[in-house]
């Protein structure tokens, strides 16, 4: 009888322990599914958005074609439109330029006749330009 309980056992740790493995095949393959469903939804999402934002590209895309395609016909109009725009704002830019020449050309000649009156332009006036740094009186290494 010691055999067979011993046997017995024995069986029993056996089946114990391929229970025990077939627990963890069956934990495995559990997490398996989990993974692959989860990744399965990633992916999904992934291609819901990716085909979302290629519908509205393509929609985005035909538009500026449209866009593009009229813009060649109305083009004509448009550049002479421009071009005449152009042509009118350089004109007035001559007219401008010449107008601020011509003032300061008055300016300066109102300074030397303003120059000339009080005798501002006189040699001794230009020979005493450098005044301060011929001065008999300067201390040397001082600054004020």
């Amino acid at each position: 009888m010691r055999t067979s309980k011993r046997r017995l056992r024995e069986e029993n740790a056996d089946l114990r322990a391929q229970l025990d493995r077939m627990r963890t095949r069956a934990e495995t393959a559990e997490a398996a599914v989990k993974t692959e469903r989860n990744a399965r939804g990633i992916a999904v999402r992934q291609f819901c958005e990716a085909d979302a934002t290629n519908v509205r590209l393509t929609g985005r895309v035909r538009h500026l074609t449209e866009l593009l395609a009229n813009c060649g016909k109305q083009d004509g109009a448009e550049t002479r439109r421009l071009k005449t725009r152009l042509e009118n704002m350089r004109a007035a830019v001559r007219k401008y330029r010449k107008e601020m020449d011509g003032q300061a050309r008055l300016i300066r000649n109102q300074n030397d006749l303003l120059d000339q009156f009080y005798g501002l332009d006189t040699p001794a006036i230009a020979a005493g330009e450098q005044w301060q740094q011929r001065r008999h009186d300067k201390i040397s290494g001082v600054t004020r």
